[in-house]
């Protein structure tokens, strides 16, 4: 049997060889402090960069209720919405690392927001170290569901080249809206942009026939889509959807490069101690595997990521040229 003292050094050894991994890794500093005996031993706040009621919201305050009992201390959401996501995401990032301030990630607020304004003072593999990959959802490409509208995506790219036309998003630079600027790119078409104040408004213009497409999530697009309103030509998904069986993926589409999803995982600021870290993706992993929480995530059309730090620091990694070079090669700029 080994000592207190044998597993103590055997501990210090553990924690340097994560240590040493994670600054190679490029997520960390060389210097952080050392991790508390017991974590946590406070409530942990989870930082939402978005207002209440949100999909993000909701999404946080599932996974929340769920790590909780885990975490034995209560995770406390605390919205902080202004600037398409910034000002929740700044403040993230300039909390203490110590693991008791989370913040709830996206694909715009990590990766898009930084690239879309250079005034974003945060950095995804700079300034936040990966906690845990949540939850994807797919994009669905639409069109009012009329006997004018196109039937297929190749009848949508047919009508762009022989017409143009228009599209709504949510807003300029929104998911949303760079998903179908890379539809456009990718199919070699150019269509007016028409931006809006969020989905709701953007969605029920193009069902009444204002706009010939749109692309958004399909939390957003999926109820004006089971009320007859609006045809689904294609989602971005590697497989076809539960929810939407009979609408085929863009690689059976032809456009497989589409391939694309909106994420969410939790990061914390650059510097959280390994271990820390390690205790909250555990929790937050195992917390995604319980079938209530992911029946709750179906509920709102989102597919469990259940990704533990490295995966969603990787998947981050892979994501952000890509993101970052298409900002730049579209010129779309925003300004908060």
């Amino acid at each position: 049997m080994t000592t207190c003292a044998e597993r103590r050094l055997l501990l210090r050894a553990a924690l340097g060889t994560a240590a040493a991994s994670a600054i190679a890794a490029g997520w960390l500093p060389a210097a952080f402090a050392q991790p508390p005996e017991r974590f946590p031993d406070k409530p942990v706040k989870l930082i939402v960069a978005f207002a209440p009621g949100t999909g993000s919201d909701a999404l946080a305050r599932i996974v929340a209720a769920a790590m909780a009992p885990l975490l034995a201390q209560p995770l406390v959401v605390d919205n902080r919405s202004g600037a398409g996501g910034v000002t929740g995401t700044e403040q993230g990032a300039r909390a203490p690392a110590d693991g008791y301030t989370l913040t709830l990630a996206t694909t715009s607020t990590l990766l898009t927001n930084p690239a879309l304004n250079p005034k974003v003072r945060y950095r995804a593999e700079r300034d936040f170290v990966p906690v845990a990959g949540l939850a994807r959802t797919a994009f669905v490409i639409v069109v009012a569901d009329t006997p004018e509208a196109p039937r297929s995506l190749a009848e949508l790219k047919q009508r762009l080249a022989d017409k143009g036309g228009s599209f709504g998003s949510p807003g300029v630079g929104t998911v949303g809206h760079l998903a179908a600027e890379h539809f456009l790119s990718q199919a070699g078409r150019k269509a007016v942009h028409v931006p809006y104040r969020g989905s709701g408004a953007a969605l029920t213009d193009l069902a009444g026939g204002q706009l010939l497409f749109g692309c958004d999530t399909l939390v957003a697009a999926l109820p004006l889509i089971r009320a007859g309103k609006l045809r689904a030509l294609s989602v971005s998904a590697a497989q076809r959807l539960a929810a939407l069986p009979d609408v085929p993926t863009v690689a059976e589409a032809g456009m497989p490069q589409l391939a694309l999803s909106a994420w969410w995982g939790l990061v914390a600021p650059a510097g959280t101690p390994p271990a820390v870290v390690a205790t909250l993706s555990d929790a937050a992993v195992t917390a995604l595997g319980l079938a209530e929480v992911k029946a709750q995530l179906a509920s709102q059309q989102l597919d469990a990521m259940p990704l533990p730090s490295a995966a969603f620091g990787a998947l981050i990694h892979s994501e952000l040229p890509f993101w970052t070079d298409f900002v730049r090669q579209t010129g779309i700029r925003l300004e908060f």
